[in-house]
């Protein structure tokens, strides 16, 4: 009998994110132990260490110095991601895995990455959509070239969050420690326009907060213009009213295009190409990510990461280290025009964006 070694990982913050997380560990018992977890509020920690028999804690220094854990699990607010994440890396010297964003300013976001390869050190983002069946679908199908050259990558995503959704917290939609529409709900959809687009050469937005009592911006319009030419746009909105509308990914190219549906990119609603006639064919398997009690896209990508943390083994949709910067940087330049009124190219340098500020 083959023994199988597990990972050990520590989970700090028992929030909505970490869950989800609790869920899938929970169903990976075979590859990994929760060993502790972490939060600040007593009984919460408390729950969450017995679904996972597991020890809580409240400071998670004290944790990360008394127990024997190899991988840090980081679900807090946004705003408290680099903050907490410097530490881990460069005190207990711990792998790091962190929900979306890694983190809400670029110095962050490149000062962890930068600690991880220092100390040698795992640095995974969750983005799980990438993971989506379709979304494999479609990127090996631009990889290939088989759509020939881009014109258009185009996002937009209709859905509703009331204020009760923002006072369920004090940090939601602060730009300390969250952000609106775009940096919260549409990074994924931004992270999703440059995993199929490519590097991204300027961008330009308008932005307003309409609906929701909030700092930042609950509606934000912005135009891409991508490195290989192509033009992209996103329409980010937490107003739709009374519920969530819509959410699309739509690519047009010289040989094809394709629509991605679904509330979270899990469907190919439309797929047509110039020299395939058979396209059903060409597509079986990858119309939509199969029914699965945790969320399939965030099972195997949790999945895929614990894999790259035991063996270094990596999926391709699997976002390490650096890669999960260029999106971030999207969101920032995005931003930035917004509050400046001019295009951004990038690099550069944000000023006016208050994303990360406190």
């Amino acid at each position: 009998m083959v023994h199988i070694v597990r990972l050990r990982i520590a989970i700090i913050g028992c929030g909505k994110a970490a869950e989800r997380h609790q869920k899938i560990y929970q169903a990976l018992k075979d590859e990994v132990e929760v060993v502790c977890v972490c939060d600040l509020m007593v009984e919460k920690a408390q729950k969450f260490a017995e679904a996972l028999s597991a020890k809580s804690y409240t400071n998670y220094k004290e944790m990360l110095t008394k127990e024997d854990i190899e991988v840090v699990d980081l679900c807090l607010p946004s705003g408290i991601h680099a903050e907490v994440g410097k530490i881990i890396l460069k005190d207990f010297k711990k792998h790091l895995l962190v929900e979306k964003p890694l983190a809400l300013t670029l110095k962050d976001a490149e000062q962890l990455v930068s600690l991880a390869q220092k100390y040698q050190l795992k640095l995974v983002t969750v983005f799980q959509n990438r993971a989506n069946l379709p979304v494999k679908k479609l990127k090996e199908a631009l990889s290939q070239g088989l759509l020939g050259k881009p014109i258009l990558f185009s996002a937009k995503f209709y859905w509703s969050r009331d204020q009760r959704y923002y006072d369920s917290a004090s940090w939601r939609g602060t730009w300390a420690f969250d952000g609106g529409a775009l940096a919260q709900q549409g990074c994924h959809f931004v992270d999703m326009l440059y995993y199929l687009g490519g590097p991204v050469e300027s961008v330009f937005a308008k932005m307003g907060t309409y609906l929701a009592n909030i700092e930042a911006e609950d509606l934000l319009v912005g135009t891409f213009k991508f490195k290989n030419g192509a033009l992209g746009t996103i329409e980010a909105t937490t107003c739709s009213r009374p519920k969530d509308l819509k959410a699309e990914l739509v690519v047009l190219a010289e040989k094809g295009s394709a629509i991605l549906g679904g509330f979270a990119m899990n469907r190919l609603d439309y797929l047509a190409i110039d020299g395939i006639e058979n396209i059903n064919e060409f597509i079986s398997g990858f119309e939509k990510n199969p029914d699965h009690p945790l969320g399939y896209s965030h099972y195997t990508y949790l999945r895929s990461a614990i894999k790259y943390f035991k063996t270094s083994e990596k999926d391709p949709w699997l976002v390490v280290s650096e890669e999960a910067i260029p999106s971030l940087e999207i969101i920032i330049g995005l931003y930035e025009s917004a509050e400046t009124g001019k295009e951004i190219k990038f690099p550069f340098k944000p000023k006016a964006c208050r994303l990360g500020k406190r």
